[in-house]
């Protein structure tokens, strides 16, 4: 049941993203940072020079920097995003969202799934003809233990069905995430080296636009509980 489920939330995105385009995510910051990819090959093609990483969420604090968007457009992205599965049985997952400017921080729950997270960078990202879209959705999941392992992602603006997230550690490892296939436990991270993301650079640009993230720990989080269908 669990993997029918998965199944048909992995249509539903699938079929909203080739139905989005390109429209949203205004990913600019990739526009002057050290971004590169070796043309538009499909996640499956791209086995070479990549492995899998695996990604334990327990060890993270985890984060979506929304930009120019509002606190109703998040909650009610999250809510219908948690209502896609159709299945009767739910949790409640508490969200934390702080303001910061233009800046909407958003804290995940600790015990959302690689999965969920993930899709969630990608779904408020692009989530209906709304002028709240938010100018920029990146997710940021910072090592309780070893900044190294910090990592900061977001959609791949060279992929035209948004199924995808790109990304870097702070030890400099880029990475991509397919979306459709990320429900392992682990997830399914997998570093590339003919990926080339910068985190200084994207984490500088991220401050030029109004959001430091050093400070992303002591903003103060209003919570809110959200049903989640499972």
């Amino acid at each position: 049941m669990k993997y029918i489920i998965i199944g048909v939330i992995t249509i539903i995105l699938v079929l909203f993203n080739q139905f989005r385009g390109k429209k949203k995510n205004n990913l600019i910051l990739l526009s002057g940072n050290s971004f590169e990819t070796k043309g538009n090959t499909s996640e499956k093609d791209k086995s070479t020079l990549s492995n899998l990483k695996k990604i334990n969420s327990e060890d993270y604090s985890r984060y979506i920097l929304t930009k120019s968007t509002t606190k109703s457009y998040i909650l009610k992205g999250i809510k219908e995003y948690g209502e896609l599965s159709g299945n009767e049985e739910f949790k409640i997952y508490t969200f934390g969202i702080a303001e910061y400017g233009d800046w909407k921080i958003i804290k995940i729950d600790p015990s959302i799934s690689f999965y969920v997270y993930h899709n969630l960078v990608c779904w408020l990202s692009g989530y209906e003809e709304d002028t709240a879209i938010p100018k920029l959705s990146i997710g940021f999941s910072k090592n309780k233990a070893d900044s190294q392992e910090d990592y900061l992602c977001f959609l791949d603006p060279e992929n035209e069905y948004g199924d995808t997230l790109i990304g870097t550690f702070r030890s400099g490892e880029s990475f991509s995430i397919y979306l459709p296939e990320a429900y392992e436990e682990y997830g399914n991270l997998t570093i590339k080296k003919e990926i080339q993301v910068s985190m200084k650079e994207n984490v500088d640009y991220i401050s030029e636009q109004g959001f430091n993230i050093l400070d992303i720990e002591s903003l103060k989080y209003s919570e809110h509980k959200i049903k989640m269908n499972e």
